[in-house]
């Protein structure tokens, strides 16, 4: 190896390991600068920032949310030692830039980049989110090389459901008893309303109405006793963060055994009063034939072979005398 080429391989080693050490000669630097901050006159502190600190993200905020459609929410960046660099929201699926600062580069109006002066945090929101809008959003500072740091939008339909059928059969005098739940929500509902047409169910309407709700297990149980023909209507439950879900109840007096709320909708009924209308027809039908059967020879040579094989059958004691 020559003097040149000993010389340039020692060059660049220096450099390799000067390159390596760069993180941790700016982690000292930016030490000793919080150290001294309070030293350095307004316009040093201002370069020092700007130039010579690098930011980094406060890895203190919630990485994954978990949103309902139709419902706005947030994604939180905390950029520490910004300086004069920008932060920008980046949608990772199709890389589309959102929002840079507080400006927004979409023409999806939805988004928006929220930032208070002086505060160190930057946030997405996203008006009425929809479940195509799930996925990764990164938080990107304006740093060379850039920085970024990933947050997963989960966005998910939550729909409530009423226990049983959507049409619920009651004999009058008898409870209507509605149970509903609300377990596709993130979070516990603040409350659960219950309807009945359009007007909240009020519990000085009548007596014997019954709500009773458990937030931590999402689910509202309504009990209506003792109920007459005008409790007939659409109920519907409403959870704060979860769509409606309703029922069609009906009162109806006396016996309807195909019809009541032991779980047979009305389409089950209509079901199963005809196949017993045509089981009834049908045997009919067979004893119409049965009286019309001719009795000629034949018909009671028939009979008469029958009659005999029957009595011979028979034991002595019981045999016809002939």
């Amino acid at each position: 190896m020559t003097q040149a080429e000993a010389s340039y391989t020692q060059r660049k080693c220096k450099c390799n390991t000067m390159n390596a050490n760069l993180p941790l000669i700016a982690a000292f630097i930016n030490f000793i600068v919080f150290c001294f901050a309070d030293t350095l006159s307004p316009e040093m502190q201002i370069y020092w920032e700007n130039h010579m600190v690098q930011p980094y993200f406060d890895n203190t905020s919630k990485r994954e949310v978990t949103a309902i459609a139709g419902q706005t929410c947030q994604l939180h960046c905390r950029v520490k030692s910004l300086g004069d660099r920008a932060v920008s929201w980046i949608r990772k699926r199709d890389l589309h830039i959102l929002t840079v600062g507080i400006l927004t580069y979409t023409n999806d109006q939805r988004f928006q980049s929220l930032h208070t002066d002086g505060s160190d945090e930057w946030t997405l929101r996203i008006t009425s989110p929809q479940a195509r809008d799930s996925g990764v959003y990164e938080c990107q500072v304006s740093t060379e090389p850039k920085i970024s740091q990933s947050f997963r939008l989960n966005v998910v339909v939550s729909k409530a459901n009423i226990l049983g059928n959507s049409e619920l059969f009651v004999k009058s005098g008898s409870d209507i008893n509605l149970t509903c739940e609300a377990l596709q929500s993130p979070q516990p509902p603040s409350f659960i309303y219950w309807y009945k047409g359009g007007r909240v169910i009020n519990y000085s309407q009548r007596g014997g109405i019954s709500v009773l709700t458990e937030q931590q297990t999402r689910t509202s149980r309504l009990v209506i006793s003792r109920a007459s023909p005008s409790d007939s209507g659409n109920y519907t439950c409403a959870p704060s963060n979860s769509d409606s879900a309703s029922v069609v109840v009906h009162v109806i007096k006396g016996e309807h055994p195909a019809a009541m709320q032991h779980g047979i909708n009305g389409a089950n009924a209509a079901h199963t009063s005809t196949y017993i209308a045509v089981a009834i027809i049908s045997a009919c039908f067979q004893l119409l034939l049965l009286s019309r059967l001719p009795l000629d020879g034949s018909a009671f040579s028939l009979a008469s072979s029958t009659s005999s094989s029957a009595s011979s059958s028979l034991p002595a004691a019981v045999r016809p005398v002939r």
